[in-house]
């Protein structure tokens, strides 16, 4: 992992079932998680803490889009997997080309991959 430290990863999800999985699934693959955050105040804030390695994000947050964590980590350089069963895939790519996508709902496996190739693609 980075510096012999695990890599950061912030999860934005709020379907708390979804997003406990998620933790569960990324702490038995060795990494550290940050969150996972529910909204994007919080999810804003936290980033203003610290820049994680690399995001999950769904992007339907109870209401609110996620696009304001996913610019802020855009332009930090962070890796981002999108999370999502209502997104459009081709238009998460042309607003974030370098994103990677997971379509809800996806098997754990899946989004260690999509999440390990976004982190080996920076």
């Amino acid at each position: 992992m980075s510096s012999g430290q695990p890599y950061k990863i912030l999860v934005v999800e709020d379907e708390i079932l979804i997003a406990i999985d998620i933790q569960h699934t990324l702490e038995d693959a060795g990494y550290a998680v940050i969150g996972p955050h529910e909204n994007v105040a919080d999810s804003l804030a936290t980033i203003d803490l610290g820049k994680p390695d690399a995001a999950i994000l769904d992007v339907q947050l109870d209401g609110e889009d996620v696009f304001p964590v996913a610019e802020r980590l855009k332009a930090d350089g962070v890796p981002i997997v999108f999370h999502s069963g209502h997104a459009e895939p081709a238009k998460l790519h042309e607003r974030f080309p370098e994103a990677r996508f997971c379509s809800k709902p996806c098997t754990p496996g899946l989004l260690e991959d999509e999440l390990r190739i976004a982190i080996e693609g920076q």
